[in-house]
């Protein structure tokens, strides 16, 4: 019995050895081809020459830029209506609100309470977007401090500061 169990044993390691075999050179892979490219040192050199093109490009640029030449936004197309123009981005401002007070904001503007206590003012036509939570907010809801708020439309909404607080505003805004 263990004759015939050892016979098996080689048998089946036989068998084993020759499919992995069969696996390794069984490749239908013609150097060259798209299966195996070859490539080339002429190819490469090429390829280096383009990259290096482009890092002297990209060289001059950064050169010009930092020798004042030249701006670094991009610049605003324009058309023969519309002349170019240099825009500054809005900021968040950082206001301080006593007690008591408002900030109604106009139509999008942004507010992040960070420190203090403050309820939300809705208008006519609904509440303060709480961007971060994804809710609107009516009025009399708690505002959640580091929240992003966005008045929609000019409608007398804002915040209600129930406590000194300290807010970042962006857009237009009013005390009140």
């Amino acid at each position: 019995m263990r004759n015939r169990k050892s016979w098996v044993i080689l048998l089946a390691a036989a068998l084993l050895a020759i499919s992995c075999f069969a696996a390794v050179f069984a490749d239908d892979a013609v150097p060259g081809t798209a299966a195996d490219p070859v490539v080339s040192k002429s190819y490469m050199d090429a390829q280096i020459d383009i990259l290096t093109t482009q890092i002297s490009a990209l060289q001059a640029r950064i050169d010009k830029l930092e020798e004042g030449g030249g701006s670094t936004t991009p610049a605003t197309p324009t058309t023969p209506d519309t002349p170019a123009q240099s825009a500054e981005a809005p900021k968040f401002e950082v206001v301080k609100v006593d007690a008591g007070k408002s900030v109604i904001g106009a139509a999008s503007t942004e507010i992040i309470l960070r420190s203090g206590t403050a309820t939300a003012i809705a208008g006519a036509s609904g509440g303060v977007s709480d961007l971060t939570e994804g809710v609107d907010l009516s009025t009399g809801t708690a505002v959640t401090k580091n929240h992003l708020l966005v008045i929609p439309v000019d409608d007398g909404r804002g915040i209600q500061c129930t406590s000194t607080c300290y807010v970042m505003i962006k857009g237009e805004y009013t005390l009140k």
